[in-house]
């Protein structure tokens, strides 16, 4: 039996997190698997702090309960508490990190704690780029979707396109180019002494 791979996403109010977990759960499901998004929020305003649970398994029955010790770990703004962003991470956690701003101390952090790997895109600049914006604040989860389903391999990107399409109202082509460029331009990022 297959077991469960669970994913955190961290973000703010504003940034897509809450629409991105169900994004990627129905692109996984799209490839025969079954997945169940769900978040946590305290205050519902932008900018305010946003957890989002995904669970992946080839068994449809899941738990609906907060993640403690994901197997990856998705940080949409790197300036959220660092020990909320690194809490549970493990051996087997790898870590994807939107590296517009602070990620070089909490890739050390993260590092430290054991994660067995780390990966950066600058999924700021790519919203920009692609003028992914509600008002001043660059919308980045369709560019950290296309990095999570590169580094999960649960989904693909045709998948995604499609979970996309049904899921996003406006600016749908952006979206969809911006998703590519997080899946090209994804890196793992070489470890601290090595």
């Amino acid at each position: 039996m297959e077991r469960m791979n669970e994913l955190r996403l961290h973000g703010r109010g504003g940034q897509g997190i809450v629409v991105a977990a169900s994004i990627f759960a129905e692109s996984v499901f799209l490839t025969g698997k079954y997945a169940r998004a769900f978040s946590l929020f305290g205050a519902e305003r932008r900018g305010a702090p946003v957890t989002a649970f995904i669970r992946v398994s080839e068994r449809r029955l899941m738990p609906r309960s907060r993640i403690y010790s994901p197997d990856y770990i998705v940080i949409l703004d790197a300036t959220l508490n660092k020990n909320n962003l690194t809490a549970g991470i493990t051996e087997k956690s790898i870590v994807i990190i939107n590296a517009a701003t602070e990620e070089e101390n909490l890739r050390r952090e993260i590092e430290l704690k054991g994660a067995t790997a780390v990966y950066t895109v600058n999924a700021t600049a790519i919203a920009w780029k692609y003028n992914l914006t509600i008002g001043s604040f660059p919308l980045v989860n369709t560019v950290m979707l296309g990095s999570m389903v590169r580094v999960s391999g649960f989904s693909t990107l045709k998948n995604l396109y499609t979970a996309i399409r049904k899921r996003v109202s406006v600016s749908i082509e952006a979206n969809l180019k911006a998703s590519e460029e997080g899946f090209t331009s994804v890196k793992e990022v070489e470890r601290v002494g090595t």
